[in-house]
C-alpha cells in the first residue's frame, strides 16, 4: 500500500498537478466568456459540452509528456513498474479530477437557476471530455508528441463545433444538446478501444526493448 501511495504521490506531481491547475483556471475564466446562469436544458448543456469539455484536453493530452524528457525517459526505462501501468494510473487520476471539476462547475449552475439532471449531465460531459482526451493522447503517445495531440484534439473540437461532425455521427460530441444520451455510449466505447489500443502499444514497445 505503501508502495502505490507512493506512485500515486509522484505521478500526481509529475503529470497531475499543474494540468489540473491550468483546468481550474480555464474553468473560472468560462463564466467571464458565457452566461452560467438561468440556462434551461438545452443551454446548460451546450454550456457543459462546448465549453467546459476542454478541459479533457488539459488533463489527459499531456499524461504522456514527462516522458519526452531524456532524464525521466532514462528513469522509466530502469523502474520495476511498466509504463503502461503508470499512464492507466495517471488515466484514472485524470479522470477522477475531471469527474470531480465537472461535478463542481455543474452544481455552481444548479446553484445560479441553471435546470438540467445533475448525473445526466455530468456523466454526458465526463464522457465527452474523455473522448476529446483520448483522441489527442493517443495521438500524442504514437507519435511520441505533445503537440501533436494536442493538434489532434483540437481538431476533433473544431470538426463538431463547425459542423464537419454532424449530430448524426457517433462521435458527435455535443449530443446532450438535442437530448440524445445514446451517442455518449459510443463516445465511451470508442475512448475505451482508444485507450486499450494507447496502452497496448506501449507495452509490446516496451516488450520489444527488453528482447
Amino acid at each position: 500500500m505503501g508502495r502505490l501511495w507512493g506512485i500515486l504521490k509522484v505521478n500526481f506531481r509529475l503529470s497531475i498537478q499543474n494540468n489540473l491547475l491550468r483546468a481550474v483556471l480555464y474553468l473560472l475564466i468560462v463564466p467571464v466568456l458565457r452566461s452560467i446562469k438561468n440556462l434551461n436544458e438545452v443551454y446548460s448543456a451546450e454550456c457543459l459540452e462546448q465549453s467546459v469539455i476542454l478541459i479533457g484536453i488539459l488533463l489527459i493530452v499531456p499524461l504522456h509528456a514527462a516522458e519526452q524528457e531524456a532524464a525521466i525517459r532514462e528513469a522509466v526505462y530502469t523502474r520495476k513498474v511498466p509504463q503502461w501501468m503508470i499512464l492507466f494510473i495517471r488515466l484514472m487520476m485524470a479522470v477522477l479530477m475531471l469527474v470531480f471539476l465537472t461535478g463542481i462547475f455543474a452544481e455552481i449552475m444548479i446553484m445560479k437557476n441553471c435546470t438540467f439532471s445533475y448525473v445526466s449531465y455530468v456523466s454526458g460531459t465526463v464522457i465527452s471530455e474523455l473522448a476529446l482526451g483520448s483522441t489527442g493522447f493517443f495521438a500524442a503517445v504514437l507519435s511520441n508528441s505533445v503537440i501533436a495531440g494536442y493538434l489532434v484534439s483540437t481538431g476533433y473540437y473544431l470538426f463538431n463545433y463547425l459542423g464537419n461532425i454532424s449530430g448524426m455521427n457517433a462521435f458527435y460530441l455535443f449530443s446532450m444538446r438535442a437530448g440524445n444520451f445514446q451517442a455518449k455510449g459510443w463516445l465511451l466505447g470508442s475512448s475505451i478501444l482508444l485507450i486499450t489500443i494507447t496502452l497496448t502499444y506501449v507495452k509490446k514497445k516496451e516488450r520489444n526493448r527488453v528482447q
